[in-house]
């Protein structure tokens, strides 16, 4: 059955609330993960010459932000919980936004 607006805005919201409240710990598990791999898939699927410009959509606190920026890349986050946005700035040294 097809959801309502309104749940799906409920949803969302307690989804980017629970991230937001827990954005230490999220990033503490998941700071050293190895993303060399997925990065390298993803960029061999890019057609031209690099740098790219990317946007990593969903980019919580900013792990693959700094990878790609430091491959040379032009990476811009967006997020939206609050809290990552300001890790994500922090980190990465990226373009982030809410």
């Amino acid at each position: 059955m097809a959801q309502s607006l309104d749940d799906l805005k409920a949803v969302t919201g307690g989804t980017l609330q629970h991230y937001n409240q827990r954005a230490e710990e999220f990033w503490e598990v998941t700071r050293s993960h190895d993303v060399t791999q997925n990065i390298a898939a993803m960029l061999s699927h890019i057609r031209g010459e690099p740098p790219f410009t990317l946007l990593d959509f969903g980019c919580g606190p900013g792990r693959d932000l700094k990878a790609l920026a430091e491959l040379g890349h032009v990476a811009i986050g967006l997020d939206g919980a609050p809290r990552f946005v300001e890790m994500a700035r922090i980190h990465s040294g990226c373009e982030v936004w809410l």
